[in-house]
């Protein structure tokens, strides 16, 4: 009973700290009107799920912050994680490595509010925050905590969440005394024991490598 009072509480008090979640946005493609979650690690840098991303060359997306009223930023120019790249015919091991980051134009306009610090692996058991749009949604994200359950795919984070179109590439979150630590990005839906669950790939140790690669793109 005390485990599910707690959980009511985190809840309702969510729309009450919506900006803390600030930091958390979506890119949006105005040639399909495509949308995929996404969030800010640097005041202009993002990171969403690689498979968000058609087009390297000539990319024409731009970020949106959670802020209402705020506008859009242009995202310059992308990285994509290359063991994504590289194991295109094996789905569960690309997962893993389903990371983008995003140079933008300029500094996104979030206030006050930090761009998200990367955390450690999730660990089973531990209730984590989703912040996540899907198609046709509004101008906040969806909040909801999710718990981590044990699957059947080794070095991906399994949320007992159901996730949908637009959701891909919404970071997953953990509630620390500083604030929000972006922990995984969503990539997928499985089912696992019956139940519809979401897949995540940790980020701690995946993203350094890519922003180095940003920050020496031409």
């Amino acid at each position: 009973m005390r485990l599910a009072v707690h959980i009511l509480f985190i809840l309702i008090a969510l729309p009450v700290q919506a900006e803390m979640f600030a930091a958390a946005g979506r890119i949006e493609d105005p040639a399909s009107g495509g949308i995929c979650s996404a969030s800010l690690i640097r005041p202009d840098v993002i990171v969403t799920a690689a498979h968000c991303i058609s087009d390297l060359e000539d990319p024409a997306y731009v970020f949106r912050s959670s802020i209402p009223g705020t506008e859009p930023v242009r995202v310059e120019r992308f990285v994509l994680h290359p063991f994504y790249v590289g194991f295109k015919e094996q789905r569960f091991r690309r997962l893993r490595f389903d990371i983008a980051v995003g140079q933008l134009a300029a500094p996104a306009d979030v206030g006050s509010i930090s761009p998200f610090s990367l955390g450690n692996e999730a660990e089973k058991g531990e209730g984590l925050f989703l912040a996540s749009w899907r198609q046709r949604s509004g101008s906040r994200p969806r909040l909801r905590r999710c718990f981590v359950i044990e699957g059947q795919v080794a070095g991906i984070v399994t949320l007992g969440c159901q996730v949908r179109g637009g959701e891909s590439g919404a970071p997953v979150l953990r509630l620390t005394d500083d604030g929000l630590e972006l922990v995984a990005i969503i990539n997928s839906t499985a089912r696992y024991k019956g139940q519809q669950v979401a897949l995540a790939a940790d980020v701690r140790l995946r993203i350094p490598p890519l922003l180095g690669q940003l920050s020496s793109a031409p």
